[in-house]
């Protein structure tokens, strides 16, 4: 009973070795407890807050939750099992192994008790259930009285304290202690008592007791309260129940005298279906099966819930296990289809009592009360080894009441649904099923295929792939393939890349299809849910966050949040980790899509571009500040933009987001929302610069020009085909970039747009100055500032003067090019860009390095590092300048570290130049020092991300270096008489396209 913490009373954490109850304010012991309940899961500020305050909200709830938890926190440090409490997403959770907690030392001693039980071990299983009921110190989170906790602690009750007194009893009983067992029913409180299971122990105990007029009273009594409450089962099987014990107390059979023997129902002999041949994988779950239901396993449960999406393998699963068990059940195999979810109407609880009754042979005729029967099935079951499979149950209200009946056998319960409730009430394994993997899918469609796989095997593995791991596809593909032996693999991977073609495979009119299987899953679901699910198809990308779908859904947020755990629970959608994301797999996807295609509503669709625009809006402002950005439209009503407290959660959120960015651009200019399709490219044009995305900046770009054309905006064509040329430009994609400056200065200069025309030209000087033509591009720099001046535009004066400054330095005119970095830092101190500085003090840095004057360039890189505030590209910039620095110094382990930090910040911040420039310092470093092998491999990636890049005179630059370096005859010698160090190069990283 090794706990720290404990939540079976007041919330309490060990101290100094003692359980301490009072150790913090109670705001702070109840967000403890509320953590305990789910160690290591995360709660978001909402659920905190419901928890802690119900609708008696303090004045600032966020605040109160802060405070709470920053109080918290020291108080875990105290603990003898320090825990930690970590910011994840919009709220919080506990850093603690669950077997930490009391709750969980409950369960664990509890299936010892269960397993003893039922092995006949009933000294065992009492010491367990009594060392585990030790712990209740008192009710579940006794300081905390809201609802939710409410609701927590009854169900806690129910599910874990009521049996454990129950199998308590019930062990008394079997050990010949009748008096201890009653008095551990007088423990019970009067509503706990009248529930039948304690009703039936207290008949037991009196009668064991030789106190059969109390029994009878206190049967007839129970029996009248169920009859009045039309609780007719529960009656019932009483009624057989106090039947059974009186005769067994009051009536024991003797030898000399026999008894006309109770009929008895022959064993089942309802066949199973047919067991699939070739079974594929499924080896841990068989397993699983094994381990859970085999008779003699001290991990068996009495039922197993066994869930999935549709067409996952449930019920092949199911069947397949019960033919490789049919040994462990000579008493037979009982299957069900409940149709739950077919076409076919639901079988009901009481059709499949007398279905049961009939596969047992019983006349159910002579039994005419509904409940009776139910009592007559659970006799007849008794003492019998059946295996009963329920496949397909809707939901756990469909089979919740068949499990009391069904108590004396093995159960496999199959359902699309995620039957939690189910679980929780009866304490039942539970096994997800997971798709497929690609091993098992390409080898399952090809033993479907009948050796036709082996003949095209890359069609064959992407048809596998296509599948989804769902066994259904595969299956009812592999059939299609067999029926059309003239129509190559090839050309069906093309007919199946169309949702409707593959969705229709299998459609021959006996409800068999994806979209059938799949649609009667939608079709059980509330308008609400319906509707959500429905939202997925209109987006993009598999994975949703949760302030998207709020915001396209346009429903109270109460509502759409449920529809999203029903989702959920039906596993057609599913919550990848703790995050506040949602997934849809890609062959449900493609089912969502083209319900959505049959929406005709376009709010949905508007609503979700409004969201992605005001929130990319947000997040450029975020990262940022200093750079312009497009106006923002009126947003849609009702949506729910993400907003964020710091530039890398912006940033981050522009990475994650990037390619639906991209992707719901293009789906915005082909439903004509040209005004989005044209400003959101450039909202997240930094960001992927930044980062060296530049195909989906490309993609964007040219997608937005395509809208601003259409919207007849010459102004934003022009602003666009700027972006594109300095793309170009960046990419060293010289004549394409020339096309794309020439358009915008063209259209700017027609629509009288003075910025306009100003930052084309800035563009312009650059491709000069990168196309051999620096006379030209300081012409129209210096232009380019009195044109900025006279329009008092600070930010593209800085501009022009920075790249003024790199052009002189290019030509190695360092003192002409020293002032014009000044001017720049100086106007970008006065517009507060921070970045704009750091550049500069970089820069400035890297002249007075050329220039040998070592103090000032140091300085420099001190200012910068004091402007950069954690961007990955401005710090990798830093290091490299500072490690070529500590190697002019003959500081040859400062410049190794550091160089080598220049290249791990690069890798981190996809940038390829970045990485070049690093690298190259990386190498020069390393060969002085004298190892040549890790310098070459230096060289060889810098000049590789060179080319990449389109910056081929920089790539035969560094490529010339390699050569020398590998040329016999140079034998670098290391510096100050120490020999040849390898040092660890970074990591490796692949060459990016471009």
């Amino acid at each position: 009973m090794d706990f720290a913490y404990g939540i079976l009373g007041q919330t309490a954490m060990r101290m100094h070795g003692k359980m301490n109850e009072q150790w913090g304010r109670r705001q702070t012991r109840n967000i403890l407890g509320i953590l305990l309940t789910r160690p290591g899961q995360r709660f978001s500020d909402d659920a905190l807050i419901s928890w802690l305050w119900d609708d008696d909200l303090p004045g600032n709830p966020q605040e109160a939750l802060y405070k709470a938890v920053h109080r918290l926190r020291p108080a875990l440090a105290e603990a003898d099992v320090p825990a930690s409490v970590a910011r994840s997403g919009d709220g919080y959770l506990l850093d603690l192994d669950g077997d930490r907690v009391d709750v969980d030392v409950f369960r664990k001693a509890m299936r010892k008790a269960h397993a003893a039980a039922s092995s006949g071990d009933h000294e065992t299983a009492h010491e367990s259930a009594l060392s585990a009921l030790s712990l209740w110190r008192d009710e579940p989170l006794a300081g905390l009285r809201t609802e939710r906790a409410d609701n927590w602690r009854e169900d806690n009750i129910k599910s874990m304290l009521l049996p454990a007194r129950e199998i308590l009893t019930s062990q008394l009983l079997a050990l010949g202690r009748p008096d201890e067992a009653a008095g551990r029913m007088q423990e019970l409180a009067p509503e706990h008592a009248s529930r039948l299971a304690f009703v039936k122990l207290q008949i037991q105990i009196y009668y064991a007791l030789g106190q059969s007029e109390q029994a009878l009273a206190h049967y007839l009594d129970a029996h009248r309260r169920f009859h009045d409450a039309a609780d007719d089962t529960a009656a019932a099987v009483l009624r057989a129940f106090h039947d059974e014990v009186r005769d067994s107390y009051e009536n024991p059979p003797a030898a000399a005298l026999p008894t006309a023997p109770a009929h008895r129902a022959a064993p089942p002999s309802h066949p199973l279906p047919r067991d699939l041949r070739g079974f594929i994988s499924r080896t841990r779950a068989l397993d699983t099966l094994d381990r859970w239901l085999r008779p003699d396993s001290p991990a068996r449960s009495p039922a197993v819930v066994l869930s999935g999406p549709p067409g996952i393998g449930k019920t092949s699963l199911a069947v397949h296990w019960a033919h490789r068990a049919a040994n462990w059940f000579p008493d037979g195999t009982i299957y069900l289809d409940l149709h739950g979810f077919g076409p076919a109407p639901r079988l009901e609880p009481s059709d499949i009592v007398d279905r049961l009754l009939q596969d047992l042979g019983y006349p159910v005729d002579h039994v005419v009360d509904t409940a009776a029967r139910a009592a007559v099935l659970h006799q007849q079951l008794t003492d019998r080894s059946v295996l009963v499979i329920l496949d397909d149950a809707e939901n756990s209200d469909h089979v919740d009441q068949l499990l009391n009946v069904l108590s004396a056998c093995s159960v496999i319960v199959t359902s699309r649904r995620r039957l939690s409730a189910l679980v929780r009430r009866h304490e039942l394994a539970e096994l997800s099923l997971e798709r497929l993997d690609d091993h098992d899918s390409l080898e399952l469609f090809v033993r479907r295929l009948r050796g036709r796989g082996e003949r095209e095997p890359d069609a064959a593995r992407r048809i596998a792939h296509l599948c989804d791991g769902l066994p259904l596809a595969l299956t009812l593909i592999a059939e299609s393939a067999a029926r059309q032996p003239g129509l190559s693999l090839g050309t069906m991977l093309d007919q199946l890349r169309d949702p409707e073609m593959l969705l229709s495979i299998g459609d021959d009119g006996d409800d068999q299809s994806l979209r059938a299987v799949f649609s009667s899953s939608y079709r059980m679901l509330e308008p609400p849910s319906q509707a959500v699910f429905r939202l997925f198809g209109h987006h993009p990308g598999a994975e949703i966050h949760v302030d998207t779908l709020l915001s396209a859904a346009g429903r109270p947020t109460a509502e759409t949040r449920r529809a999203l755990e029903t989702l959920v629970a039906l596993h057609l959608i599913d919550r990848p980790g703790d995050t506040d994301r949602y997934r849809i797999v890609s062959i449900f996807h493609r089912y969502a899509q083209t319900l959505s295609d049959q929406d005709h509503d376009s709010r949905p669709l508007r609503r979700l571009l409004s969201h992605y625009y005001c929130t990319a809006h947000h997040a450029h402002r975020m990262a940022h500040p200093h750079r312009d950005r497009p106006p923002r439209p009126d947003p849609e009503p009702g949506i729910r933009p993400t907003e964020f407290k710091t530039p890398d959660a912006a940033t981050q959120w522009f990475l994650r987001e990037r390619t639906n960015i991209v992707a719901l651009t293009a789906l915005a200019l082909e439903q004509r929302h040209f005004e989005i399709a044209c400003m959101l490219p450039h909202l997240i044009a930094d960001t992927l610069d930044k980062y060296g995305f530049y195909d989906e900046m490309s993609t964007g770009f040219a997608i937005a020009a395509r809208a601003a054309r259409a919207n007849k905006d010459p102004h934003a064509e022009a602003s666009t085909l700027n972006d594109l040329g300095e793309l170009n430009l960046t990419l060293s994609n010289h004549k394409t970039a020339e096309q794309a400056l020439t358009q915008a200065l063209e259209l700017a200069t027609a629509d009288g747009s003075p910025i306009g025309v100003l930052t084309i030209n800035i563009n312009f000087a650059q491709l000069y100055r990168h196309t051999g033509c620096p006379a030209k591009a300081i012409t129209l720099f210096r232009r380019c500032i009195t044109h900025a001046q006279c329009n008092r535009d600070l930010v593209r004066e800085a501009k022009a003067e920075q790249y003024l400054g790199e052009t002189l330095a290019d030509l190695d005119q360092y003192e002409k090019a020293l002032p014009h970095y000044h001017r720049a830092l100086h106007l970008r101190a006065l517009t507060g860009d921070t970045a704009g500085q750091a550049t500069t003090y970089t820069t400035l840095a890297e002249l007075h390095l050329r220039e040998e004057q070592f103090a000032v360039a140091h300085r420099h890189c001190q200012l910068a590092q004091a402007q950069i505030a954690g961007d990955l590209t401005a710090t990798m910039r830093l290091r490299t300048v500072q490690a070529r620095l500590a190697a002019a110094e003959r500081d040859d382990r400062a410049a190794l570290r550091l160089s080598q930090e220049a290249v791990e910040l690069a890798e981190r911040a996809h940038n390829a130049t970045g990485q070049a420039r690093a690298l190259e310092a990386f190498a020069e470093i390393l060969y002085s020092r004298g190892n040549r092998e890790d310098a070459v491999d230096a060289w060889s990636r810098a000049a590789a991300f060179y080319r990449g890049r389109g910056k081929d005179a920089k790539a035969d630059r560094v490529e010339d270096r390699l050569a020398m370096a590998r040329s016999p005859h140079a034998i670098p010698q290391a510096r100050d008489g120490e020999s040849t160090v390898a040092m660890p190069a970074p990591r490796r990283t692949a060459t990016p396209k471009g």
